[in-house]
């Protein structure tokens, strides 16, 4: 009996000492460095304004297989199309009156923020080229750094009345390649900046932000409004009056993944979310450990495991929500509203989606 007992206790030594062996060389040959991360308790979402609805189900497809992973939005000036990003590296424009999809321009790489410019002109962000000035017949480069840092995620963008631009960098310090290692890594490599055509120069406003996504202009233009998308927040930086260059809590605790953000002629905003915020991912936040693992793994699971059921999110210009439409499908990164429709995709779509509003 003592015998069989020594075995055993000798066993589990063995199996322990192998255990933390193992896991000492996960954490040392990890490519991050995650920080501690402590996020808000989840807001209710089992009823209230957040309640699962699936509400853009009822979309009609528009240009259906023509359209591959839209990922923002811009309404032209006379509002009788709009342009969107597509991962074939295609700036698609999409005439609502008769549903034609034209091949615009091809810019190559991945397009994510579009905005429209103060000549008629596209603005893009585009992953690998930085930012662009995009017209029917040409592509120009405007900006492939800021603040002495190269450009690494180029991601939302939008164009003041007098053609100044505020756009974000995701993160200074990965590439898209390394998309994982900066979502798990959780500290703030993101940058805010504006850049003026008329000097060509970026001005870095803000740094040290969650990766830093979707960026907005209000309708007077005295603000505008950025995503920080895996802290579930979106913050307010006035540009004008008394506040000029102050930071303000737009919504915080959001109930998912912040992505793009457009507002409409009534001064709303509109925010397209990547997914519901579960507990898997609070789990994965509270536990830096546990994503060492997620990181190892990432090549061999599915990503999209991790968000479930995109939405798009109606706020008023001091923060509070409106309405809440939500999607079976995860991934969903914006919308812009054009009378009484929702115009919205996302990176899993193959068309533009319209939803009439109630």
């Amino acid at each position: 009996m003592a015998e069989a007992q020594v075995k055993n206790a000798a066993l589990l030594a063995v199996l322990c000492l192998a255990s933390a062996a193992s896991w000492n060389y996960l954490v040392r040959t990890s490519q991050i460095d995650p920080a501690p991360i402590s996020l808000l308790p989840s807001p209710p979402m089992r009823d209230g304004i957040y309640a699962p609805n699936e509400k853009l189900e009822k979309a009609e497809k528009i240009g259906l297989g023509l359209v591959h992973g839209p990922e923002d939005f811009a309404l032209d000036r006379e509002k009788k199309s709009l342009f969107t990003g597509c991962e074939d590296g295609w700036i698609k424009r999409v005439w609502f009156d008769e549903g034609r999809v034209e091949n615009w321009t091809f810019v190559g790489g991945r397009p994510l923020g579009v905005a429209v410019g103060k000549n008629e002109e596209l603005i893009v962000c585009e992953l690998r080229r930085g930012l662009l000035n995009v017209t029917k017949d040409n592509v120009e480069v405007l900006c492939n750094e800021a603040g002495g840092s190269k450009l690494k995620m180029p991601d939302g963008v939008d164009v003041s009345k007098d053609g100044v631009i505020y756009f974000t960098d995701a993160s200074y310090k990965y590439s898209p390649a390394k998309f994982e290692l900066e979502v798990f890594e959780y500290r703030p490599h993101g940058r805010l900046i504006k850049f003026d055509p008329t000097t060509k120069t970026a001005t870095v406003l803000l740094k040290d932000l969650y990766f830093s996504n979707g960026v907005a202009l209000s309708a007077q233009e005295d603000f505008l409004v950025f995503c920080e998308t895996f802290i579930f927040r979106c913050r307010k930086y006035w540009l004008k009056g008394e506040k000029s260059g102050k930071i303000e809590t737009f919504l915080e605790n959001l109930p998912g993944f912040p992505d793009n953000v457009r507002v409409d002629a009534e001064g709303t905003f509109w925010i397209g979310l990547l997914g519901r915020r579960t507990l898997l991912w609070d789990l994965t936040v509270k536990y830096p450990a546990f994503r060492h693992v997620l990181v190892r793994m990432w090549s061999i699971i599915n990503p999209y495991v991790l968000f479930k059921k995109g939405a798009i999110l109606n706020l008023n210009e001091n923060g509070e929500p409106i309405a809440f439409f939500e999607s079976k499908r995860p991934l969903i990164t914006g919308g812009v509203r054009l009378g009484n429709h929702l115009y919205f995709g996302g990176i899993l779509d193959h068309s533009l989606n319209s939803l009439e509003l109630p």
